[in-house]
């Protein structure tokens, strides 16, 4: 009996690979077998590499007036439900592409995500969004009475909205549905919290210190989250901290007080695999595969991750305690990161598929695909050399490290210039000219001036440290492996980690650093995809982690990328206000080596500069007046005026990073 069942399994894997034999065997294998045959053809179709190199856009659909930050199917693909930086839900009829439905909702900022309820008709949408609210929205006329255009707007007599205003502060990233629990569903959110909100028992809450909807209090925020396909129970949860957390929902209920008595442990976390790090990779996706043996994780800044969870991973309270895993304030032993670049929050010139990498372009270069007017020439460059002189001048030099391993100055050596950090915020404190250490600033939360498209405010600069990285060439390599060495061991675990065999591949060339959301998915069972800041969609051999199929998707980002429940279509959305259709309908698989090796080439060089670029306010977010009374002030004084508020933007950097 173990002998018929293992050659049916055997079988169906080759049928799953091959669009040839799936169809050769359909006729008598889909009577014989419940429909397993439609299921075959259907994987068969995503599983062959010929298909996706085939894959070609389909159809655009202009349906929103802002960046579409989120984009999904209902269970049977035959409508898309959209979320906008214009603040309106919008249904869209897959087939024909037509809108049958647009709501204005209460959102005041980006939306951040929307999917449909289940068992509901799809008739019922919950969504979140940046300014910390969320909603669930049903609408009180079926789809298929809208037939005419004036039906398209719906307005308050046409739904019933639940709001959902208890994330104690910040944005909320992401919603999902649970399906075991049809009128139940989660949220997560920069308060560090994972809510569960049930309709059957509350259906709105306006609390502002709200503990009775908290399902997981993390130590940070709570960046992205997926429910198991099959064992609903298991959901995982990504973290602010670049840890990744698995939870047993059997042994979780929802109220906290404000004590955390109640407060769940994980069942195990998975870190990034790094040795420790000294900033936030936030994961922007957490995606299970679909037998739930893997785990597919997106970081910002970063390389896609995929988690080996047959794994038993490691304790949480570990790898807290262990240190390697918090961000904080660089010390002087720490190798010297570059100075940052300067960035003006709407600039988005090194995004799409014209930018290119700052050593390939020259200062008057234009910038290309940037969301607002060209900036002054040269003004970012002056403000970085302004910054350079005054962090590595003789005053700031003499308040450095008195470490006996530094040089003495002198005619052709100067001292080693201390962490610009630390540097800016000495800057700043009056009359602390002698204390070589800088005190821990008081956490902050995150600036909530987002830009339009969900850029991030500033970015952090400081640079990651890997297992392979741990030997470094400088002098202040030993010291960071004394201090590693000082970690030591944490519960019967040794820290920092030197070994990372739960990874089972990594998927790198693409950029995620511009955008707060960024989508992952599985295509099947052999590919990998994932949006990127230089437009394009890339696709990746699930086995060997090579790239085989870049797709141009969008003039600045690609956000999200959602392939169809069952037919293979995928769904693409970004900075572009529309949403774009894919199907594998080319006449011939196309995919050119020599042009994804150069974009690849350029993507880590700009993702390297972007780990050292800050983004500071734009000049023309100010009043007219203000800017008036700035174009009559001398170069010279518009120039410190920039400064200062610069380094006003990095101080408040490194109080939210430490």
């Amino acid at each position: 009996m173990s002998n018929n069942s293992s050659s049916r399994s055997h079988k169906t894997h080759h049928l799953r690979r091959s669009v040839h034999r799936s169809l050769e065997y359909y006729p008598y294998y889909n009577s014989r077998n419940g429909g397993q045959a439609q299921a075959n053809l259907q994987a068969s179709c995503r599983n062959s590499l010929d298909f996706v190199q085939r894959m070609d856009l389909m159809q655009t659909m202009d349906v929103h007036n802002g960046c579409v930050n989120t984009v999904n199917w209902n269970a049977n693909g035959t409508h898309i439900v959209s979320g906008s930086d214009d603040n309106c839900l919008v249904i869209t009829e897959a087939k024909s592409g037509r809108v049958i439905l647009k709501s204005r909702t209460q959102h005041k900022r980006h939306i951040f995500s929307a999917r449909f309820m289940p068992h509901c008709n799809d008739q019922a949408v919950i969504s979140c969004s940046g300014e910390g609210l969320v909603l669930h929205t049903e609408f009180l006329t079926p789809y298929s009475q809208r037939q005419r255009s004036q039906d398209v707007l719906i307005f308050e007599e046409d739904r019933r909205t639940s709001v959902f205003d208890c994330h104690k502060f910040g944005s909320t990233f992401d919603v999902l549905p649970l399906v075991d629990a049809p009128r139940s569903f989660l949220s997560c959110g920069e308060d560090s919290t994972v809510r569960c909100f049930d309709l059957n028992v509350s259906s709105r809450c306006t609390e502002l210190v709200c503990h009775k909807h908290i399902y997981i209090m993390a130590p940070c925020a709570v960046t992205a989250m997926d429910v198991a396909p099959i064992n609903t129970h298991l959901l995982a949860i990504g973290c602010s901290d670049s840890i990744v957390r698995i939870y047993d929902r059997r042994k979780m209920s929802t109220g906290h007080d404000s004590s955390g008595a109640n407060e769940t442990q994980p069942l195990k976390a998975y870190p990034i695999p790094l040795s420790y790090t000294r900033r936030h990779y936030r994961p922007t996706c957490v995606k299970f595969n679909a037998d739930e043996s893997e785990l597919l994780v997106s970081y910002s800044m970063e390389q896609l991750y995929l988690f080996n969870l047959k794994h038993p991973g490691f304790e949480d309270a570990g790898l807290l305690r262990s240190g390697c895993y918090t961000a904080k304030m660089r010390r002087d032993d720490d190798p010297e990161p570059q100075i940052p670049r300067l960035r003006f929050r709407g600039d988005w010139s090194d995004t799409g598929p014209n930018s290119l990498a700052m050593t390939e372009q020259g200062l008057n270069r234009p910038n290309v695909g940037q969301a607002r007017p060209p900036l002054e020439p040269g003004v970012l460059s002056r403000l970085s050399d302004e910054i350079f002189r005054m962090l590595n001048s003789n005053s700031r030099q003499g308040r450095s490290s008195t470490n006996p391993h530094e040089t003495a100055p002198s005619n052709t050596n100067r001292t080693r210039p201390m962490t610009w950090q630390n540097a800016v915020l000495r800057t700043m404190e009056q009359g602390n000219h002698e204390n070589t250490s800088m005190p821990m600033p008081t956490p902050m939360p995150t600036n909530d001036n987002q830009s339009p498209c969900c850029e991030p405010e500033i970015a952090d600069v400081s640079a990651p440290v890997r297992s392979d990285d741990v030997t470094s060439t400088s002098v202040e390599s030993s010291k960071s492996e004394s201090c590693m060495e000082a970690v030591s061991d944490v519960g019967g675990q040794k820290y920092p980690l030197t070994s990372f065999d739960y990874v089972k591949m990594s998927f790198n060339g693409h950029r995620n650093s511009r955008t707060m959301v960024k989508g992952a998915c599985f295509w099947g069972d052999d590919f990998i995809m994932s949006g990127s800041d230089c437009g394009h969609i890339f696709v990746w051999q699930r086995e060997t982690g090579k790239v085989v199929k870049t797709l141009l998707a969008d003039n600045r980002v690609v956000n999200r990328v959602q392939p169809h429940p069952t037919l293979p279509y995928l769904l693409s959305s970004g900075i572009d206000y529309n949403i774009k259709l894919w199907a594998p309908i080319a006449a011939e698989p196309a995919y050119d080596d020599l042009v994804t090796t150069a974009l690849i080439k350029n993507n880590e060089i700009m993702l390297v500069e972007t780990r050292d670029t800050i983004t500071v306010p734009a000049q023309d977010r100010q009043q007219p007046q203000q800017q008036q009374h700035q174009h009559q002030l001398k170069p010279h004084r518009l120039l410190t005026l920039q400064l200062k508020r610069t380094i006003q933007a990095i101080a408040i950097n490194n109080a939210e990073i430490g």
